[in-house]
């Protein structure tokens, strides 16, 4: 797909923006917290584990409101939310699990994110090569090429943070896009055609290895990223896969390089209770890398979400993410 117009919409932001304005947090009240600590109480009355939590026995009010502007936000705003002042003290690690999958629920559907079945990832560094054939991005404190991940909406809930380095690295892929449709438009028509993308290790043996869908797709008046380059480099192992071009390897470079620079790419601290939600198909993300002491070893949550209010995608997007209508159960690991 060729020729997407420039985006207009505040998705489109630059990192002064957000830094003028914080209308894209929302710091927990006194009374916030309560709620949250009775739909715990009730919540752990029926359930024996973290599939069977959902809003019927995680019932919140006020909250809930919060919530659905969380939901609305990432679809049709910024496509950024950071919700502040979890008190992480208060509460031991599976209850703020419950918590975390709580909140989650009413923001999209929890998705598997292993092929052990986790809908919670606990992000730490268990001293793994993210650049190792099986390494995880997760699980290692290297620094996290810039990528989108495989479902509507990311989340991260921070349980600790690092005593060195560890902030996010957040970028609008629509301002990035605006900008190499202006700056180098011929490159823009390339991330708009489909590139070849491989399958990770841990993917079914039964799918095919390797699809097409383009860096950058509109479906509907709606934009949608998925960009990871690890794994467009990966179909390359692949005979029956065309070899780049030099101009495909120009436009990755470029936008790679795009993404780096200051008018696009927002550091973000984590803070202890942050919870951070993102749009998967309008905001990029990437981390620095970072190192634990004794007391601060970084430790997180992450939630992969299918969103309730989720757009419509290409149907390009069916090889990776299964459905492509929004609202429905789709990406995550298929097993």
């Amino acid at each position: 797909m060729t020729g997407i117009d420039y985006i207009k919409d505040r998705s489109a932001w630059e990192p002064e923006d957000l830094k003028q304005s914080l209308d894209w947090q929302y710091r927990f009240s006194a009374q916030d917290i309560i709620e949250l600590k009775r739909a715990l109480t009730e919540c752990q009355k029926s359930i024996t584990g973290l599939r069977d939590i959902s809003r019927d026995n995680f019932p919140l009010n006020d909250v809930s409101d919060t919530l659905n502007w969380v939901g609305e936000s990432l679809e049709n705003d910024r496509g950024i939310v950071v919700l502040k002042g979890l008190p992480i003290e208060q509460f031991t690690k599976e209850e703020l699990r419950i918590i975390y999958v709580g909140i989650g629920n009413y923001v999209g559907m929890p998705l598997k994110q292993s092929t052990q079945g986790e809908i919670i990832q606990d992000v730490y560094d268990q001293g793994e090569n993210l650049y190792a054939n099986s390494g995880r991005g997760t699980n290692s404190s290297n620094r996290l090429p810039w990528h989108t991940d495989r479902c509507d909406v990311v989340s991260l809930l921070c349980l600790n943070k690092s005593e060195v380095g560890g902030e996010s690295k957040l970028a609008s892929l629509t301002n990035v896009y605006n900008k190499i449709k202006q700056e180098r438009s011929e490159l823009a028509e390339v991330l708009c055609a489909p590139f070849c993308h491989g399958r990770a290790p841990f993917e079914r043996d039964d799918a095919q290895p390797w699809y097409e869908l383009p860096v950058f797709t509109q479906y509907e008046g709606k934009f949608a990223s998925r960009y990871l380059r690890r794994f467009i480099e990966i179909a390359q192992e692949y005979e029956d896969v065309p070899r780049f071009s030099d101009l495909q390897v120009a436009a990755l470079d470029y936008l790679d390089a795009r993404l780096d620079q200051v008018d696009v790419c927002l550091d973000l601290p984590f803070e202890k209770g942050d919870i951070q939600f993102l749009n998967n198909f309008t905001v990029c993300h990437s981390r620095n890398e970072y190192q634990d002491s004794e007391q601060h070893a970084r430790f997180l949550f992450r939630l992969w979400l299918a969103a309730y209010r989720g757009r419509d995608l290409d149907p390009a997007f069916k090889p990776l993410y299964g459905a492509t209508q929004g609202g429905q159960n789709r990406g995550g690991i298929w097993f």
